[in-house]
């Protein structure tokens, strides 16, 4: 999955590998070394630490598969960590 981060007048293309997790959500890792460089310096050049980045991935998840993620601030691993708000998607059925 790729995104664009943007910081300082700068344009930080980074692609995230995506996987499940074992409790039903997904969790997205910078997929090369490469891209975990442009990620940490987005980090250090927006001064605005992980948030940001969180959200922009919450926000790309949902326009591609339509469905409403939750972001897992439970997480204590490597990458970002999103659950699918199940209560939402179960409104969507009714």
């Amino acid at each position: 999955m790729k995104v664009k981060l943007k910081a300082g007048g700068n344009i930080f293309n980074v692609e995230f590998g995506v996987a499940p997790t074992k409790d039903g959500g997904l969790i997205t890792l910078a997929k090369s070394s490469n891209d975990l460089d442009k990620l940490e310096e987005y980090i250090s050049t927006s001064g605005a630490g992980d948030d940001p980045i969180r959200l922009i991935l919450a926000r790309e998840i949902e326009k591609q598969l339509k469905l409403p993620v939750d972001i897992d601030y439970s997480h204590n691993g490597a990458g970002y960590s999103f659950k699918f708000d199940m209560f939402a998607i179960a409104k969507q059925l009714k």
